[in-house]
């Protein structure tokens, strides 16, 4: 009888360590990779079956809908000409991580911004998977497809959702919920009743660093600087921003693990400069984004990057 791992989706096999699925015991209830990422939080980096041209492939080509995963912070054309690349008739656009969004914001608002900005013709369900907000309404569209599976960038909160899905109908979910990319390796298929099946898919991947930090592990609050001309902004380890506006007013919606503050005397690589409109996000892949007050021009060290006009 072929096994597979519920935590990954992989194959279970006992001969070769080096490849994916390798468990020492044949009783073991997950591979080994997957039995050391929940019990000792140790990742190992491993060779994927899948890239993202063959995960668009794999779901547009199924019986059932599509429910493709994205967050507040993550929301950038970026991710989302991957969720268009996806030819099929029942999808749905769910953003994860609503309780990041201020309080005062209209969610049926913002959800007419996200259609008009991004060009989104397919319905969208805003969630929060931490909270439990608006989870029944995802829950109740899932009922009315056989299959549905779930799909999205790493790290969205798709594992976390699938689980909360699984406890709605009284299931224990294998499925394993972490920051590690790649977690999940192949289809992994979860009954939820004899008429309804759910599938996590190995989820897409970003093509800049990923940086465990720049995942929020709570309730972010806003970070607003005041900018004077040629002030230069350190965002995280890595990120520097100069502006050349005699006075701005910049507010970060990041982690609240990445540090924002002005450094001073540095000299960096501007690998881009652009012209931003007055109140716009300059949204940075992998980061989040920063609402720009005035119009100005900004120096970047990186091209990770894209601006639009903003809801805020």
């Amino acid at each position: 009888m072929i096994k597979t791992c519920p935590g990954c989706g992989s194959t279970i096999q006992y001969k070769d360590p080096k490849k994916i699925g390798y468990s020492p015991k044949k009783d073991a209830k997950l591979c080994e990779r997957c039995f050391k990422l929940k019990n000792y939080n140790k990742r190992e980096v491993i060779d994927l079956k899948y890239n993202n041209e063959d995960i668009i492939d794999l779901v547009s080509n199924k019986d059932g809908a599509i429910f493709f995963i994205t967050d507040f912070l993550n929301l950038s054309n970026n991710v989302l000409e991957t969720f268009k690349k996806i030819n099929h008739h029942n999808k749905y656009l769910v953003i994860n991580k609503i309780d990041y969004i201020p309080y005062s914001i209209s969610l049926d608002s913002y959800k007419d911004y996200i259609k008009e900005t991004y060009k989104i013709k397919n319905d969208i369900i805003l969630i929060s998977a931490f909270k439990k907000t608006n989870l029944n309404t995802l829950i109740n569209k899932i009922k009315e497809y056989k299959n549905s599976y779930i799909c999205g960038y790493t790290n969205s909160g798709k594992s976390t959702i699938i689980n909360e899905i699984c406890k709605a109908y009284g299931k224990n979910s294998n499925i394993l919920s972490s920051l590690m990319p790649n977690t999940t390796l192949d289809i992994i298929k979860i009954r939820l009743n004899e008429n309804i099946h759910i599938f996590d898919t190995p989820g897409f991947i970003n093509d800049y660093e990923f940086i465990e930090d720049n995942f929020p592990k709570k309730y972010i609050k806003p970070v607003t600087l005041q900018i004077k001309e040629n002030d230069i902004i350190k965002l995280g380890n890595d990120i520097l921003i100069q502006c050349d506006k005699n006075i701005n007013s910049f507010t970060f919606y990041v982690s609240d693990l990445v540090n924002v503050k002005k450094v001073y005397n540095i000299n960096f690589n501007k690998n881009s400069e652009i012209e931003v409109d007055s109140n716009s996000d300059l949204i940075i892949y992998g980061y989040g984004f920063i609402n720009i007050k005035n119009k100005c021009k900004i120096c970047l060290n990186t091209n990770n990057y894209e601006v639009r006009k903003s809801y805020f």
